[in-house]
């Protein structure tokens, strides 16, 4: 069993919009819209887990009524951080589903645009080897700078990948790396940071430039020209 546990309780503050971006309009419906039909419409997903915030639930049921997905199943609130946000969902899912073979999928409520392959791929790795999660290729030169703001080199970019979601975990793991997280007092940076603070592997799977987060004006403006080419 697959569950997307899609986080929407962030609070977008580098959009400079006054409500949360999930609900931006983007070609006419909500931004939420289309990272929960990808998921709706994947062969590889059974349920959904929505994380929202406490006082938004209410309006995200109502996305959920309006366009008819069937796949989500709870509805939850979030919490301080991201990071407390995926581990009630991880709970969630923790107590409503069977814990035999299941990998739950974090992603993020404002990349809109994961594809069908994505989900499969990402889903797969982790069956296979506990966790995964797609990513982009580096593509511009990273240096290294120091307190004053002088250039120490360039990193080899070769190895450098930047983080995007879904990241997939197998349930069990999921839960001992949200736990153990809680427990340490650990913050890491994204899902499948706090499985290897557990000393165990995480596979990356290649992902498409068009899978990214909407976090700026600039990048709202981007989505609207993909979902116009689509």
């Amino acid at each position: 069993m697959n569950i997307a546990i899609i986080l929407a309780s962030g609070m977008g503050k580098r959009m400079g919009a006054n409500k949360n971006k999930v609900f931006l309009e983007l070609g006419g419906k909500p931004l939420i819209f289309y990272t929960i039909d990808n998921f709706e419409k994947s062969e590889d997903i059974d349920e959904i887990v929505i994380v929202a915030k406490k006082n938004e639930i209410t309006d995200m049921q109502e996305i959920v009524d309006e366009f008819g997905f069937e796949k989500v199943s709870h509805i939850i609130a979030g919490g301080k951080e991201r990071q407390n946000s995926g581990h009630n969902g991880v709970k969630c899912v923790h107590d409503n589903y069977d814990k035999s073979g299941t990998v739950v999928l974090f992603h993020n409520g404002a990349n809109p645009f994961v594809s069908e392959q994505e989900i499969k791929c990402v889903a797969d790795a982790a069956h296979k080897s506990g966790a995964a999660v797609v990513a982009h290729p580096t593509k511009d030169t990273i240096r290294k700078v120091d307190e004053n703001n002088i250039s120490k080199g360039v990193i080899d970019r070769s190895e450098l990948w930047n983080m995007q979601t879904p990241q997939a975990i197998q349930l069990e793991l999921a839960l001992s790396a949200f736990d153990g997280a809680d427990e340490k007092d650990f913050l890491g940076t994204d899902d499948v940071s706090l499985v290897e603070e557990l000393g165990e592997d995480v596979i990356i799977v290649e992902t498409s430039d068009n899978n990214f987060k909407v976090t700026t004006p600039i990048d709202l403006a981007l989505a609207e020209v993909i979902l116009s080419q689509k």
